[in-house]
């Protein structure tokens, strides 16, 4: 074999090597493990009670994959997204929780949550008799200032969704902690609500006036 057949050789050998490699790393690539996991089909809306159509199945690298996303949707017709959850986001089992779960806070869609610490109230001891489920009005009244002694009051939320009213620890507090005063109330309330409150916190005081309760029958008269 003279010298030009060798060089030849010697040429189309690397490149069958190179081209045996590359495939090779593909092969490799290709082969990496991946997990089937949830994804939102479409827009979920905070709030909004959970459907098995509601999902499709995508797989993805097992390195992507966490251990808060879901592998299964057993029970998912019994709960409802705590937070918004947009399209192809995988279904996490923190965005979610169980219509029957007393412990978590339901938030209907479009309310935000937010909070009045009993300090900030006129009448704490009122405010710390409110439970779960009750409907409330909440005002606001600023400080006097100079040149005007008389302070502002306005209506901060109406018809504001009471989450329930919390201790010193943080523990809310049941329908039967009936001489249990609270540290603060929770409260579930429109984007205007929260944003009113969050900027009135830092001065003035609130008020809360118990909305009245009527029957279906009394509405339609």
């Amino acid at each position: 074999m003279n010298k030009k057949k060798i060089i030849i050789t010697t040429v189309v050998l690397a490149g069958v090597v190179f081209a045996t490699l590359i495939a090779a790393e593909k092969k490799i690539a290709n082969s990496t493990p991946e997990k089937q996991i949830y994804v939102a089909a479409k827009d979920i809306r905070q709030g909004e009670f959970l459907k098995a159509s509601d999902f499709i199945i995508e797989e993805k690298p097992i390195s992507n994959v966490t251990g808060d996303m879901a592998k299964s949707l057993n029970g998912i017709t019994s709960k409802y997204a705590t937070q918004n959850i947009y399209k192809e986001e995988p279904l996490n089992k923190n965005t979610i929780a169980d219509k029957n779960d007393s412990s978590k806070m339901f938030l209907k869609p479009g309310e935000r949550e937010f909070s009045i610490p009993l300090t900030k109230l006129d009448n704490d001891a009122f405010a710390g008799t409110l439970r779960r489920g009750d409907i409330v009005d909440i005002s606001h009244t600023g400080v006097a200032v100079q040149g005007d002694p008389t302070p502002k009051t306005e209506l901060t939320g109406r018809k504001v969704r009471v989450l329930g009213a919390v201790d010193s620890q943080g523990k809310f507090l049941e329908p039967g902690d009936k001489n249990v005063l609270a540290a603060a109330v929770m409260f579930a309330g429109s984007e205007d609500a929260f944003i009113k409150t969050s900027n009135q916190m830092f001065s003035g005081s609130f008020k809360i006036a118990k909305c009245p309760v009527y029957s279906e029958s009394t509405n339609n008269n």
